[in-house]
C-alpha cells in the first residue's frame, strides 16, 4: 500500500556531484559554478561563451543544478543562454523531475514555458505529474496539468499513479485537483491497491470524500482480501472507518480472513506492545498504528455493530501482527469471534458492547479454547501484552456472569486456571477457583496448572520456581508432581 519512491533528491544530488567533480576540464567549470550558485561566475562564464549544454559525466548539465538548487535567476540565465529544458542525465531524470522533487512551483512554470515536457520520464517511469504530487505542491500539479500532463500515467515499477501518490501522502488538494482533471479513481496498483485504499492509511476523511465522491469504489478489494474499511481499521483510523461505514463500508468483507470487527475487537500484541525496554515504539507512527485499535477503540465496535457487522462472525486467518512474537505460548484463535478476542484483551466494555449486539458468549475457537480461558490468561505473554491484572479479573468475572463453563477445557486440555497459572496470577486462581474450577487437571501431556506455576509460569523453565502462584494451588488441593516434568516440557511448545 505504501507509494514507492524513485530516487529521491539527496540521491540525485549525490549522483550529480559525482558527474560533476569528473566533467570535462574546459567547460566544468560552468557546472560548479551554479553548483556553487556564485551567479556572478555563472554570467561571466556565460558571456566569456561557455557551452552551457556540457554535460557532467552522469548526463547532467548545469541547468540540473540549477533546478536542483531551485536558483531561478540562474536558471533564467542559463534559458536565455540556450540551455537544453529537456536534457536528461543517464538517470532520465529532467530539470523539470528536480524542480518537482522540490515542490517548487515557480521553477516548474519557468521550465514549462521555456518549453519542458511535462510527461518526460525517468527511468522508472515516474513522471513529473507524479513527482510533484508526491511533494504537495498543488501549484506546481496544476501547471503541469494546465500544459496537458497526463493525469492517469502510471509508473511501470508498481503501477502507480500521481492520484496514488498524492493520497499516499494526504495531499488532499492535489487529489481533488487530479480527480477534477479526470484522474482515473479506478486505477489500481500491481498489488491490487487503489487510490482509496491508500488514502485509507491516513485518517482524512475530507481525502477519502474527494476520491469518492469522483466515483470511487468503497468497497473495492486488493487481492489479499483487504477492503478500505479494513485497511482504515487496521491503521487505527477510527474517524475513517466511521466515515468509510456511512459511505456504504461492508464492515462484513472478510475475504482477508478476518473482518474489521475482528480486528477492532482484539489486540494483536508483540514485543512492540508489552513493556520491554529499549524499543521505542510510541515515536514511530506505522508501530502505533499497526497492534491494535488504541484510540476510540469502543466507539469504532459500537459502529461496525450499528451498521451491521456479524456479532459472532468466526475468524479464519489470524490478522497480521507486527514485530516479534513468541509463537511458544501462543493458542491458536483460528475461528475466533470478535467477543473472545475482546476476552482475550480482557476489555469488558467491548464484550459488553458485543452482549449488546447479541454476540454469543459461548462460542470456542476451533480448537475449543474458551473465551474464558483466555481471558484468563491462556496464550498470553507478560512480556508482550497491555493487559492488567485487574483488567483480567474484571473479564474473568465478566465472562463467568455470562454463564462460561469453568472447568472446559480445549483440544489440547488446557483449562481457564492452566491460563491463570500460565500468567502467574495469585487472584485468577483464586477467582476460578472461587467458582468451582478443578485444580488438579491435567492436559493431554500430563500438565497441570501446578507445574506451570513450577516451571516459571510463561517463561516455562521448569525448577525456575513457582513462587506464590504454585504455593496457592498446592494450598488449594494442586498434587505435587513426583516425576521430572523437565522432559514433559521439552516434548514441544506448551500453548
Amino acid at each position: 500500500m505504501r507509494a514507492m519512491r524513485c530516487l529521491s533528491g539527496g540521491v540525485l544530488a549525490l549522483l550529480l556531484a559525482a558527474g560533476a567533480v569528473s566533467a570535462g576540464a574546459s567547460d566544468g567549470s560552468l557546472i560548479g559554478a551554479v553548483r556553487a550558485r556564485d551567479a556572478e561566475a555563472v554570467e561571466a562564464l556565460v558571456r566569456a561563451g561557455s557551452d552551457v549544454n556540457v554535460p557532467a559525466a552522469d548526463g547532467a548539465t548545469a541547468l540540473h543544478w540549477a533546478a536542483y538548487h531551485d536558483a531561478l535567476p540562474l536558471a533564467d540565465l542559463l534559458l536565455a543562454a540556450g540551455s537544453e529544458v529537456d536534457a536528461a542525465n543517464d538517470y532520465g531524470v529532467t530539470p523539470l523531475a528536480l524542480a518537482c522533487d522540490n515542490g517548487s512551483a515557480e521553477m516548474v512554470a519557468r521550465l514549462l514555458r521555456a518549453g519542458a515536457a511535462p510527461d518526460a520520464a525517468r527511468s522508472t517511469g515516474e513522471t513529473p505529474l507524479m513527482t510533484c504530487a508526491r511533494t504537495g505542491s498543488v501549484d506546481a500539479v496544476r501547471a503541469l496539468l494546465g500544459v496537458g500532463a497526463n493525469p492517469s500515467a502510471a509508473e511501470a515499477w508498481q503501477g502507480q499513479t500521481a492520484l496514488m501518490w498524492a493520497a499516499a501522502e494526504g495531499h488532499t488538494e492535489i487529489v481533488r485537483e487530479l480527480v477534477e482533471r479526470g484522474a482515473d479513481v479506478h486505477a489500481r496498483t500491481a498489488g491490487g491497491f487503489t487510490a482509496l485504499s491508500i488514502a485509507a492509511r491516513k485518517d482524512e476523511p475530507e481525502l477519502a470524500t474527494v476520491l469518492l465522491d469522483a466515483g470511487a469504489e468503497v468497497n473495492a478489494m486488493a487481492p489479499g482480501g483487504a477492503t478500505p474499511l479494513l485497511v482504515a481499521t487496521v491503521r487505527g483510523h477510527t474517524r475513517l472507518a466511521m466515515f468509510l461505514l456511512e459511505r456504504g463500508g461492508d464492515p462484513n468483507a472478510g475475504d482477508a480472513g478476518y473482518t474489521p470487527l475482528h480486528w477492532a475487537a482484539g489486540s494483536w500484541h508483540s514485543e512492540l506492545t508489552g513493556s520491554l525496554r529499549g524499543i521505542e515504539t510510541e515515536r514511530d507512527e506505522e508501530w502505533r498504528s499497526l497492534n491494535g485499535v488504541r484510540g476510540g477503540k469502543l466507539e469504532l465496535v459500537e459502529a461496525l455493530l450499528a451498521h451491521g457487522a456479524d456479532p459472532d462472525v468466526r475468524l479464519v486467518n489470524h490478522p497480521p501482527q507486527f514485530g516479534f512474537a513468541s509463537q511458544r505460548f501462543r493458542v491458536s484463535i483460528a475461528g475466533a469471534t470478535p467477543y473472545l478476542l475482546a476476552a482475550m484483551d480482557a476489555n469488558v466494555a467491548v464484550m459488553d458492547a458485543l452482549v449488546a449486539a447479541g454476540a454469543d458468549t459461548r462460542l470456542a475457537t476451533d480448537e475449543g479454547t474458551t473465551p474464558l480461558m483466555v481471558a484468563s490468561g491462556l496464550g498470553r505473554v507478560p512480556a508482550e501484552t497491555r493487559v492488567t491484572e485487574a483488567e483480567t479479573l474484571d473479564a474473568v468475572q465478566f465472562v463467568l456472569d455470562h454463564g462460561a463453563d469453568v472447568n472446559a477445557t480445549n483440544a489440547v486440555g488446557r483449562s481457564a486456571l492452566h491460563g491463570a497459572a500460565h500468567i502467574r496470577s495469585d487472584a485468577a486462581v483464586r477467582l476460578l477457583f472461587d467458582h468451582g474450577a478443578t485444580v488438579q487437571v491435567a492436559d493431554q501431556r500430563g500438565i497441570t496448572p501446578l507445574m506451570i506455576a513450577e516451571g516459571g509460569g510463561h517463561i516455562l523453565l521448569p525448577g525456575l520456581g513457582g513462587g506464590s502462584t504454585a504455593d496457592l494451588l498446592r494450598a488449594l488441593g494442586g498434587a505435587e508432581t513426583t516425576e521430572s516434568f523437565i522432559d514433559i516440557f521439552n516434548e514441544g511448545p506448551i500453548r
